[in-house]
Protein backbone atom coordinates (compact mmCIF):
# COMPACT_ATOMS: atom_id res chain seq x y z
CA UNK A 1 0.00 0.00 0.00
CA UNK A 2 2.83 2.40 0.93
CA UNK A 3 4.67 1.56 -2.31
CA UNK A 4 1.55 2.18 -4.36
CA UNK A 5 0.99 5.59 -2.79
CA UNK A 6 4.64 6.49 -3.34
CA UNK A 7 4.45 5.43 -7.01
CA UNK A 8 1.36 7.55 -7.63
CA UNK A 9 2.91 10.50 -5.84
CA UNK A 10 6.10 10.06 -7.89
CA UNK A 11 4.17 10.13 -11.12
CA UNK A 12 2.10 13.18 -10.16
CA UNK A 13 5.24 14.94 -8.99
CA UNK A 14 7.06 14.28 -12.27
CA UNK A 15 4.27 15.71 -14.37
CA UNK A 16 3.46 18.64 -12.11
CA UNK A 17 7.08 19.71 -12.00
CA UNK A 18 7.42 19.33 -15.76
CA UNK A 19 4.44 21.65 -16.27
CA UNK A 20 5.31 24.21 -13.59
CA UNK A 21 9.07 24.59 -14.02
CA UNK A 22 10.45 26.45 -17.03
CA UNK A 23 11.75 24.05 -19.66
CA UNK A 24 14.11 26.21 -21.68
CA UNK A 25 17.15 25.21 -19.66
CA UNK A 26 15.91 21.75 -18.67
CA UNK A 27 14.59 20.32 -21.88
CA UNK A 28 17.73 19.59 -23.87
CA UNK A 29 17.51 15.78 -23.68
CA UNK A 30 13.74 15.78 -23.98
CA UNK A 31 13.95 17.93 -27.09
CA UNK A 32 16.58 15.70 -28.63
CA UNK A 33 14.62 12.52 -27.91
CA UNK A 34 13.41 10.71 -31.01
CA UNK A 35 10.22 10.07 -32.96
CA UNK A 36 6.96 8.22 -32.37
CA UNK A 37 5.01 5.90 -34.65
CA UNK A 38 1.66 4.13 -34.60
CA UNK A 39 1.09 0.69 -36.12
CA UNK A 40 -2.35 -0.90 -36.57
CA UNK A 41 -2.76 -4.70 -36.62
CA UNK A 42 -5.25 -4.58 -39.52
CA UNK A 43 -6.32 -1.72 -41.72
CA UNK A 44 -9.26 -3.68 -43.15
CA UNK A 45 -10.87 -5.36 -40.13
CA UNK A 46 -14.28 -6.99 -40.17
CA UNK A 47 -17.15 -5.86 -37.99
CA UNK A 48 -16.62 -7.27 -34.49
CA UNK A 49 -12.85 -7.77 -34.87
CA UNK A 50 -10.41 -6.66 -32.18
CA UNK A 51 -7.77 -4.24 -33.46
CA UNK A 52 -4.42 -3.70 -31.77
CA UNK A 53 -2.67 -0.34 -32.03
CA UNK A 54 1.02 -0.25 -31.12
CA UNK A 55 2.67 3.07 -30.26
CA UNK A 56 6.46 2.95 -30.37
CA UNK A 57 9.18 5.46 -29.53
CA UNK A 58 12.38 5.49 -31.60
CA UNK A 59 15.82 6.86 -30.75
CA UNK A 60 14.64 7.79 -27.27
CA UNK A 61 16.94 9.64 -24.92
CA UNK A 62 16.22 9.49 -21.18
CA UNK A 63 12.40 9.35 -21.45
CA UNK A 64 11.39 9.02 -17.80
CA UNK A 65 7.65 9.73 -18.25
CA UNK A 66 5.37 10.27 -21.22
CA UNK A 67 1.84 11.32 -22.03
CA UNK A 68 0.19 10.20 -25.30
CA UNK A 69 -2.81 11.90 -26.90
CA UNK A 70 -4.90 10.16 -29.57
CA UNK A 71 -8.07 10.81 -31.55
CA UNK A 72 -10.47 8.16 -32.87
CA UNK A 73 -14.08 7.73 -34.01
CA UNK A 74 -16.08 6.18 -31.12
CA UNK A 75 -19.04 5.48 -33.43
CA UNK A 76 -16.93 2.97 -35.37
CA UNK A 77 -14.40 1.81 -32.78
CA UNK A 78 -15.03 0.84 -29.17
CA UNK A 79 -12.06 1.42 -26.89
CA UNK A 80 -11.25 -1.72 -24.86
CA UNK A 81 -7.97 -1.14 -23.01
CA UNK A 82 -4.43 0.21 -23.13
CA UNK A 83 -1.33 -1.35 -21.56
CA UNK A 84 2.34 -0.46 -21.46
CA UNK A 85 5.26 -2.89 -21.34
CA UNK A 86 7.66 -0.12 -20.34
CA UNK A 87 9.09 -0.33 -16.82
CA UNK A 88 7.15 1.69 -14.28
CA UNK A 89 3.40 2.16 -14.01
CA UNK A 90 0.54 3.67 -16.00
CA UNK A 91 -2.34 5.90 -15.05
CA UNK A 92 -5.79 4.60 -16.10
CA UNK A 93 -6.61 5.91 -19.60
CA UNK A 94 -8.71 9.05 -19.81
CA UNK A 95 -11.28 8.62 -22.58
CA UNK A 96 -13.59 11.52 -23.42
CA UNK A 97 -15.62 11.69 -26.61
CA UNK A 98 -13.13 11.04 -29.41
CA UNK A 99 -10.00 11.72 -27.32
CA UNK A 100 -7.80 9.23 -25.46
CA UNK A 101 -5.03 10.31 -23.09
CA UNK A 102 -2.46 7.80 -21.81
CA UNK A 103 0.29 8.41 -19.28
CA UNK A 104 3.17 6.33 -17.91
CA UNK A 105 6.22 6.93 -15.75
CA UNK A 106 9.29 5.09 -14.47
CA UNK A 107 9.90 5.07 -10.73
CA UNK A 108 13.00 5.48 -8.64
CA UNK A 109 16.36 6.91 -9.56
CA UNK A 110 18.13 6.53 -12.85
CA UNK A 111 17.70 7.55 -16.44
CA UNK A 112 14.59 7.02 -18.50
CA UNK A 113 13.95 4.89 -21.57
CA UNK A 114 16.60 4.75 -24.27
CA UNK A 115 16.59 3.69 -27.92
CA UNK A 116 13.51 1.95 -29.29
CA UNK A 117 10.67 1.10 -26.92
CA UNK A 118 7.07 -0.06 -27.19
CA UNK A 119 5.17 2.60 -25.22
CA UNK A 120 1.53 1.44 -25.31
CA UNK A 121 -0.64 -1.25 -26.86
CA UNK A 122 -4.26 -0.27 -27.28
CA UNK A 123 -7.16 -2.52 -28.22
CA UNK A 124 -10.35 -1.49 -29.99
CA UNK A 125 -13.38 -3.39 -31.27
CA UNK A 126 -14.79 -2.58 -34.70
CA UNK A 127 -18.46 -1.77 -34.07
CA UNK A 128 -19.57 -0.13 -37.32
CA UNK A 129 -18.48 -0.49 -40.89
CA UNK A 130 -16.94 2.36 -42.87
CA UNK A 131 -13.77 4.43 -42.74
CA UNK A 132 -12.24 5.51 -39.45
CA UNK A 133 -9.12 7.58 -38.91
CA UNK A 134 -6.85 7.04 -35.90
CA UNK A 135 -4.56 9.96 -35.09
CA UNK A 136 -1.57 10.01 -32.77
CA UNK A 137 -1.74 13.74 -32.22
CA UNK A 138 1.01 14.42 -29.66
CA UNK A 139 3.42 12.89 -27.18
CA UNK A 140 4.67 14.78 -24.14
CA UNK A 141 7.92 13.44 -22.70
CA UNK A 142 9.71 14.19 -19.46
CA UNK A 143 13.35 13.28 -18.82
CA UNK A 144 14.92 12.27 -15.53
CA UNK A 145 15.94 15.90 -14.89
CA UNK A 146 12.30 16.98 -15.26
CA UNK A 147 12.91 18.62 -18.60
CA UNK A 148 9.82 18.27 -20.77
CA UNK A 149 8.66 18.86 -24.30
CA UNK A 150 5.48 18.14 -26.26
CA UNK A 151 6.03 16.68 -29.71
CA UNK A 152 3.30 17.07 -32.31
CA UNK A 153 3.22 13.92 -34.39
CA UNK A 154 -0.13 13.85 -36.25
CA UNK A 155 0.59 10.28 -37.33
CA UNK A 156 -2.57 8.94 -38.96
CA UNK A 157 -3.88 5.53 -39.93
CA UNK A 158 -7.13 4.95 -41.83
CA UNK A 159 -9.14 1.80 -41.14
CA UNK A 160 -11.83 0.45 -43.42
CA UNK A 161 -14.21 -1.69 -41.40
CA UNK A 162 -16.28 -4.25 -43.27
CA UNK A 163 -19.44 -5.92 -42.11
CA UNK A 164 -19.50 -9.70 -42.40
CA UNK A 165 -22.38 -9.01 -44.75
CA UNK A 166 -22.36 -8.84 -48.53
CA UNK A 167 -23.13 -5.12 -48.46
CA UNK A 168 -21.59 -2.26 -46.47
CA UNK A 169 -24.45 0.26 -46.67
CA UNK A 170 -27.07 -1.36 -44.45
CA UNK A 171 -26.24 0.39 -41.16
CA UNK A 172 -29.59 2.22 -40.97
CA UNK A 173 -31.56 -0.77 -42.19
CA UNK A 174 -31.14 -3.32 -39.40
CA UNK A 175 -34.73 -4.49 -39.94
CA UNK A 176 -33.88 -5.46 -43.54
CA UNK A 177 -30.37 -6.97 -43.22
CA UNK A 178 -31.51 -10.57 -42.76
CA UNK A 179 -33.84 -10.38 -45.75
CA UNK A 180 -31.34 -8.68 -48.06
CA UNK A 181 -28.49 -11.01 -47.15
CA UNK A 182 -30.64 -14.12 -47.57
CA UNK A 183 -31.97 -13.04 -50.96
CA UNK A 184 -28.49 -12.02 -52.12
CA UNK A 185 -27.09 -15.44 -51.19
CA UNK A 186 -29.76 -17.03 -53.39
CA UNK A 187 -29.14 -14.70 -56.32
CA UNK A 188 -32.61 -13.16 -56.06
CA UNK A 189 -31.35 -9.64 -55.39
CA UNK A 190 -28.17 -8.00 -56.62
CA UNK A 191 -26.16 -5.03 -55.44
CA UNK A 192 -25.84 -1.72 -57.23
CA UNK A 193 -22.04 -1.59 -56.97
CA UNK A 194 -19.14 -3.12 -55.11
CA UNK A 195 -20.53 -4.05 -51.66
CA UNK A 196 -23.36 -1.57 -52.19
CA UNK A 197 -27.09 -2.39 -52.10
CA UNK A 198 -28.54 1.16 -52.10
CA UNK A 199 -31.37 0.15 -49.73
CA UNK A 200 -33.00 3.58 -49.76
CA UNK A 201 -33.21 3.85 -53.56
CA UNK A 202 -36.66 3.68 -55.11
CA UNK A 203 -37.73 0.50 -56.92
CA UNK A 204 -39.18 0.77 -60.42
CA UNK A 205 -42.26 -1.13 -61.49
CA UNK A 206 -40.20 -3.23 -63.89
CA UNK A 207 -37.51 -4.07 -61.35
CA UNK A 208 -40.00 -5.15 -58.70
CA UNK A 209 -41.74 -7.39 -61.20
CA UNK A 210 -38.42 -8.96 -62.24
CA UNK A 211 -37.63 -9.56 -58.56
CA UNK A 212 -41.06 -11.13 -57.98
CA UNK A 213 -40.89 -13.41 -61.01
CA UNK A 214 -37.35 -14.51 -60.11
CA UNK A 215 -38.26 -15.25 -56.49
CA UNK A 216 -41.26 -17.39 -57.43
CA UNK A 217 -39.60 -18.95 -60.46
CA UNK A 218 -42.61 -18.08 -62.61
CA UNK A 219 -42.45 -19.03 -66.28
CA UNK A 220 -44.97 -19.12 -69.08
CA UNK A 221 -45.96 -17.85 -72.49
CA UNK A 222 -45.51 -14.14 -73.05
CA UNK A 223 -48.62 -12.02 -73.40
CA UNK A 224 -49.21 -9.03 -75.63
CA UNK A 225 -46.20 -6.67 -75.45
CA UNK A 226 -46.66 -3.22 -73.95
CA UNK A 227 -46.15 -0.22 -76.20
CA UNK A 228 -43.71 1.44 -73.77
CA UNK A 229 -41.35 -1.55 -73.40
CA UNK A 230 -38.58 -2.16 -75.91
CA UNK A 231 -38.18 -5.84 -76.77
CA UNK A 232 -34.42 -5.70 -76.03
CA UNK A 233 -34.49 -4.42 -72.44
CA UNK A 234 -33.66 -6.86 -69.62
CA UNK A 235 -37.15 -6.75 -68.16
CA UNK A 236 -39.07 -7.28 -71.43
CA UNK A 237 -39.44 -11.05 -71.11
CA UNK A 238 -40.39 -11.17 -67.38
CA UNK A 239 -43.03 -8.47 -67.97
CA UNK A 240 -44.38 -10.33 -71.01
CA UNK A 241 -44.62 -13.60 -69.06
CA UNK A 242 -46.28 -11.77 -66.16
CA UNK A 243 -48.87 -10.37 -68.55
CA UNK A 244 -49.50 -13.81 -69.97
CA UNK A 245 -50.14 -15.07 -66.41
CA UNK A 246 -52.49 -12.19 -65.63
CA UNK A 247 -50.16 -10.60 -63.08
CA UNK A 248 -49.92 -7.28 -64.93
CA UNK A 249 -52.51 -5.61 -67.13
CA UNK A 250 -51.30 -2.13 -68.03
CA UNK A 251 -53.53 0.85 -68.71
CA UNK A 252 -55.96 1.79 -71.49
CA UNK A 253 -53.08 3.05 -73.64
CA UNK A 254 -51.38 -0.37 -73.41
CA UNK A 255 -48.57 1.02 -71.27
CA UNK A 256 -46.90 -0.44 -68.20
CA UNK A 257 -44.74 2.57 -67.20
CA UNK A 258 -41.78 0.30 -66.31
CA UNK A 259 -39.44 3.06 -65.14
CA UNK A 260 -41.90 4.67 -62.71
CA UNK A 261 -41.26 4.11 -59.01
CA UNK A 262 -43.69 1.49 -57.77
CA UNK A 263 -46.16 2.46 -55.06
CA UNK A 264 -46.74 0.28 -52.03
CA UNK A 265 -50.26 -0.59 -53.13
CA UNK A 266 -49.13 -1.59 -56.63
CA UNK A 267 -46.37 -3.70 -55.09
CA UNK A 268 -49.03 -5.50 -53.07
CA UNK A 269 -51.29 -5.96 -56.08
CA UNK A 270 -48.50 -7.58 -58.13
CA UNK A 271 -47.50 -9.78 -55.18
CA UNK A 272 -51.08 -10.91 -54.59
CA UNK A 273 -51.59 -11.81 -58.26
CA UNK A 274 -48.21 -13.58 -58.50
CA UNK A 275 -49.00 -15.74 -55.47
CA UNK A 276 -52.33 -16.72 -57.00
CA UNK A 277 -50.75 -17.41 -60.39
CA UNK A 278 -48.26 -19.74 -58.71
CA UNK A 279 -51.04 -21.46 -56.69
CA UNK A 280 -49.66 -20.32 -53.37
CA UNK A 281 -52.65 -18.24 -52.30
CA UNK A 282 -56.40 -18.79 -52.16
CA UNK A 283 -57.39 -16.60 -49.20
CA UNK A 284 -59.10 -13.26 -49.87
CA UNK A 285 -58.85 -10.36 -47.45
CA UNK A 286 -61.58 -7.85 -46.64
CA UNK A 287 -62.32 -4.66 -44.73
CA UNK A 288 -61.94 -6.40 -41.35
CA UNK A 289 -58.24 -6.97 -42.04
CA UNK A 290 -57.57 -3.24 -42.29
CA UNK A 291 -59.26 -1.95 -39.14
CA UNK A 292 -55.91 -1.01 -37.55
CA UNK A 293 -54.99 1.41 -40.33
CA UNK A 294 -56.09 5.04 -40.45
CA UNK A 295 -55.34 5.63 -44.14
CA UNK A 296 -57.57 2.92 -45.63
CA UNK A 297 -59.57 5.53 -47.61
CA UNK A 298 -56.39 6.27 -49.62
CA UNK A 299 -56.21 2.72 -51.01
CA UNK A 300 -57.29 2.53 -54.66
CA UNK A 301 -60.35 0.36 -55.39
CA UNK A 302 -58.34 -2.02 -57.60
CA UNK A 303 -55.78 -2.54 -54.80
CA UNK A 304 -58.08 -2.85 -51.81
CA UNK A 305 -58.49 -6.63 -51.78
CA UNK A 306 -54.80 -7.24 -52.45
CA UNK A 307 -53.73 -4.95 -49.60
CA UNK A 308 -56.22 -6.61 -47.22
CA UNK A 309 -55.06 -10.09 -48.25
CA UNK A 310 -51.36 -9.42 -47.72
CA UNK A 311 -52.12 -7.89 -44.31
CA UNK A 312 -54.20 -10.94 -43.42
CA UNK A 313 -51.45 -13.43 -44.24
CA UNK A 314 -48.77 -11.32 -42.55
CA UNK A 315 -46.72 -10.19 -45.54
CA UNK A 316 -47.52 -6.52 -44.89
CA UNK A 317 -47.68 -4.93 -41.45
CA UNK A 318 -47.65 -1.20 -42.05
CA UNK A 319 -46.33 1.15 -39.38
CA UNK A 320 -47.61 4.04 -37.28
CA UNK A 321 -51.17 2.73 -37.81
CA UNK A 322 -50.91 3.35 -41.54
CA UNK A 323 -50.26 1.24 -44.59
CA UNK A 324 -49.10 4.19 -46.76
CA UNK A 325 -50.55 2.89 -50.07
CA UNK A 326 -49.45 5.86 -52.18
CA UNK A 327 -45.84 6.01 -50.99
CA UNK A 328 -43.13 4.59 -53.21
CA UNK A 329 -41.16 1.51 -52.21
CA UNK A 330 -37.41 1.41 -51.64
CA UNK A 331 -35.11 -1.53 -52.30
CA UNK A 332 -34.97 -2.55 -48.64
CA UNK A 333 -38.76 -2.66 -48.31
CA UNK A 334 -39.09 -4.65 -51.51
CA UNK A 335 -36.49 -7.16 -50.32
CA UNK A 336 -38.29 -7.63 -46.99
CA UNK A 337 -41.59 -8.26 -48.77
CA UNK A 338 -40.03 -10.86 -51.08
CA UNK A 339 -38.29 -12.49 -48.11
CA UNK A 340 -41.58 -12.66 -46.19
CA UNK A 341 -43.26 -14.03 -49.32
CA UNK A 342 -40.74 -16.87 -49.62
CA UNK A 343 -41.05 -17.62 -45.91
CA UNK A 344 -44.85 -17.73 -46.27
CA UNK A 345 -44.91 -20.16 -49.19
CA UNK A 346 -42.57 -22.55 -47.38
Amino acid sequence: MVLRKWMKLSFVLVFLLSWILPTTSWASEAEESGTFTMKVSSQMPNYGDTIEVLITGHQLIDVYAFEINMEYDPTRLKFIDAKSDAPGFSVPPIVKDSHIQLAHTKVGKGKGLEGEQSLFKLHFQAVQNGNNELTLSSVKIVDSKLGSVTKQTNAKSTLTIHHPYTFDDLDSFDWAVEAIEDLASKGIVNGTGERQFSPDSAVTRADFLVLLMRALGLKGTGGQPFDDIDANVYYAQPVAVARGLGIVQGNEANQFHPKDSITREDMMVLTDRALRASNHLTLVGDQSDLTLFEDVPLIADYAFTSVATLVQIGLVHGYANQVFPKETTNRAQAAVLIYNLLTYIK
